[in-house]
């Protein structure tokens, strides 16, 4: 009876021994899998190289003259003027001229053959014409128009400046005379000189651009003067 209780307890204290090692190798690999979690493996991070984007650069525009204003156009003297159909405006602007103290003369009835070139600095044509003039010195468009563009190249050829001029308004635009002794006489001129009410519609202004041509624009037929030197 003696032996059998000795098993029985050597048996229970087995038992409890082999209870508390598997508690212990429980509490171990709770423990393992706690610091597993609290200490996740952390990749390292990848270091990326700062991005340098490319300066952009503006498109490059040549820069381009000014136009030149009417301020930068001065016409020098001596003036010889006369009309390209007879109208009055040659003496308008003779008269202006002369009352400004400037050196200046007109001739409607001025040829190439009787022109003494070297007297003069500017040649000024007068557009627009009067069936009446006309009338008055036997004459025609056409005739005005053949008169005064050999007129113009025997200046040229002399190095005279051409002014190409419509100074009375649109009372000299209503034709097809009118048209014509403007379409000759603008298109040899190195400088075209208009009063406002001539180009009200921005007729002059637009074929001085379309054409390259020097412009020069006054209030009224008085102020003529003030681009005369």
């Amino acid at each position: 009876m003696k032996k059998l209780n000795i098993s029985i307890i050597a048996l229970i204290i087995l038992a409890m021994m082999m209870s508390m090692m598997t508690a212990c190798s429980k509490n171990v690999n709770e423990t393992s899998e706690i610091t597993s979690i609290d200490n996740p493996e952390t990749e390292e991070p990848t270091t990326q190289e700062p991005v340098t984007e490319e300066p952009v650069q503006e498109p490059t525009t040549e820069e381009s003259s000014p136009e030149e204003s009417e301020g930068d156009i001065t016409l020098e003297g001596p003036y010889i003027v006369t009309s390209c159909g007879q109208s009055p405006g040659a003496v308008m602007v003779n008269m202006v001229a002369t009352q400004a103290g400037l050196s200046s003369s007109n001739d409607n009835t001025l040829t190439s053959e009787n022109f003494k070139a070297d007297e003069y600095k500017t040649l000024i044509v007068t557009t627009g014409t009067s069936m009446k003039g006309m009338g008055a010195a036997g004459t025609d468009v056409d005739a005005e128009i053949e008169r005064c563009v050999a007129l113009i190249k025997t200046a040229k050829e002399s190095g005279l400046t051409i002014v190409g001029a419509h100074v009375e308004g649109m009372a000299r635009r209503t034709d097809s005379s009118d048209a014509a002794s403007i379409d000759a006489i603008m298109e040899l001129a190195d400088v075209i000189l208009v009063i406002e009410e001539s180009d009200s519609d921005d007729f002059f202004t637009n074929y001085a651009q379309d054409n390259n041509k020097k412009l020069l624009k006054v209030e009224n037929s008085l102020a003529i003067s003030s681009v005369l030197n």
